[in-house]
């Protein structure tokens, strides 16, 4: 991870269960306290609603939606506030993904506008030729190396060496362990198996943990250096739930100057208007 993230992690015990002061590394508490319970980890918890950009969506609501008895932050695939489907990876907010081939920050509230200064085209992506074009699954977004990419004069090679510091600055921040600013993650952590989240089948979100090896429904994607959060060995990566056995003698939790460890047992939740990723506290986004 650069900029940020745990590195040598508390030897401390992940609550499987709601969201509260128990909240599990990559996401988030905020705003109204109410009481939530899960069958997998503490029986009670406090859980508060999560904001994005003035909304609440499936990822910070404080409920099960998607019955698997595990609330928000604690379901592994949520991947943040700004994410309304507990059942999948796909962010399945409006405004998301709509661009044919255009990208920009995946992980706020309005993927393909470009407003963050981050700029990528599926388009320069080496995996996207027939007969399956991924990682969008679209001919249009066929391999062109040449593609202009709109909002930018910058050519593939160049977004994949570099993004602008506002890019570095708004997206990667929201950006969870193992995955680049465009939704490209490795999953599972550590396995060098990159899949888009973003990947739909019949215009649902299709990418799941049941998923990762079906190239069909977790489209295979090439991540994008310039903006991407490493996960290193010590740290929570997407999709994952604790840290690994070997990093349970560490005793801090490494952030940016000024922000707050989040996301062990023991850790108070992120003040108001933040959010927890990779077990630091955060600007909420928009």
């Amino acid at each position: 991870m650069r900029a940020r993230g745990p590195v040598g992690l508390m030897a401390l015990l992940f609550a499987v269960g709601a969201c509260g002061k128990d909240v599990r590394l990559g996401y988030n508490t905020q705003s109204t306290d109410t009481d939530a319970s899960s069958s997998g980890g503490d029986a009670q918890a406090a859980c508060r609603i999560t904001g994005c950009s003035g909304k609440i969506y499936a990822c910070g609501d404080c409920l099960d939606n998607d019955g698997d008895g595990l609330i928000d932050a604690f379901d592994p695939e949520c991947l943040g506030p700004c994410d309304n489907t507990e059942d999948s990876y796909f962010g399945g907010i409006p405004g998301q993904n709509n661009a044919v081939c255009k990208q920009d920050c995946y992980f706020d509230q309005d993927t393909g506008s470009g407003n963050d200064d981050c700029h990528w085209s599926q388009k320069c992506d080496v995996l996207s030729v027939a007969p399956n074009y991924p990682p969008s699954g679209d001919a249009q977004c066929s391999f062109d190396s040449a593609t202009t990419i709109p909002g930018t004069a910058a050519t593939c090679a160049e977004l994949a060496t570099q993004q602008s510091a506002a890019c570095g600055q708004a997206c990667l921040p929201l950006t969870p362990n193992g995955c680049d600013c465009f939704g490209c993650c490795e999953l599972p952590a550590r396995s060098g198996h990159y899949v888009w989240i973003g990947s739909t089948a019949s215009g649902v979100g299709s990418c799941d943990p049941a998923h990762l090896d079906d190239a069909t429904l977790c489209k295979p994607c090439t991540p994008v250096k310039s903006c991407f959060n490493e996960c290193t060995s010590c740290e929570i990566c997407a999709g994952q739930t604790a840290v690994s056995s070997s990093c349970v003698t560490g005793t801090e939790l490494q952030c940016p100057t000024g922000a707050r460890a989040c996301g062990l047992r023991g850790l108070d939740p992120c003040p108001n208007l933040e959010y927890c990723v990779s077990g630091c506290c955060v600007p909420a986004p928009g």
